[in-house]
């Protein structure tokens, strides 16, 4: 009967781990091999199972094992996500500025997101995973992953109908909005000047091809000012993996 409690435990721990796995940046990435993740996973599960509190309710009969096991996945998505949101934010910012510089029609496939993103959405994006690598964002996740088990035994049912949930994945949605349109006002806001100035060119010169002429200076401008707001946009970074982190404390309080 040990055993069998035992087996059940892991594979509740394992449910929330791979949960985690779908939605956490680095980790659910495509390059990422399946085998790598797979063997990483079970190695995270078996650590955790010696080291996490257990409730005392494991589910005693199969349907209410499988019911248990999609509420640990649940949980394990959940705690991905809320980790997600600064990945998204910030590839949101990379995908305006890629409108405002004219460069929303030089997209690609990119296989590692399974779609078409954006020339600096990409920049973007790697920007921040360099970022979140050499801040051990991982370690916050594993941290994260680790103190869940300690306010949510596994085989413990998750509460997803608590209110308090709801107004904060509506405050994640809207804190996700506010940064992708801070990190990009700078650059949009220089667009806009220049757009505006080729206004008055095109008064007081008709003959200049001011549309053509946009085209060429966009894409520079936009690059130019990437680059001098960059330093600044570390800082945000950071500051927004601080705030994911506890954001994540707050999440796991919620659903207990």
């Amino acid at each position: 009967m040990i055993r069998l409690e035992l087996i059940a435990v892991f594979f509740l721990i394992l449910g929330r781990i791979l949960g985690v796995f779908l939605q956490a940046p680095i980790l659910n990435s495509r390059s990422f091999p399946v085998f790598a993740k797979t063997a990483l996973a079970i190695w995270i599960t078996i650590v955790l199972l010696f080291v996490t509190p257990i409730t005392t309710s494991i589910p005693a009969t199969f349907l209410a094992f499988i019911l248990a096991l999609i509420f640990e996945v649940a949980v394990g998505f959940t705690i991905g996500f809320v980790c997600n949101i600064i990945f998204l934010a910030i590839q949101a910012a990379g995908e305006i500025i890629d409108m405002q510089m004219g460069l929303s029609v030089a997209t690609a496939l990119d296989p590692t997101f399974g779609a078409v993103i954006s020339v600096v959405g990409r920049i973007t994006f790697f920007l921040t995973m360099i970022i979140f690598l050499a801040v051990n964002g991982h370690h916050l996740v594993l941290s994260a992953l680790h103190q869940s088990f300690t306010v949510l035994p596994a085989g413990k049912m998750a509460n997803f109908a608590a209110p308090n949930l709801i107004i904060l994945l509506i405050s994640l949605g809207s804190h996700l909005w506010l940064t992708a349109i801070k990190l990009s006002a700078p650059i949009v806001l220089l667009i806009f000047i220049s757009d505006f100035t080729f206004g008055i060119v095109s008064r007081i010169a008709p003959q200049v091809n001011v549309f053509m002429l946009g085209f060429q200076v966009k894409p520079s401008l936009g690059l130019f000012g990437i680059s001098l707001t960059l330093p600044f946009i570390v800082q945000y970074i950071i500051k927004t993996i601080e705030y994911m982190a506890e954001q994540l404390i707050i999440l796991v309080n919620v659903i207990k």
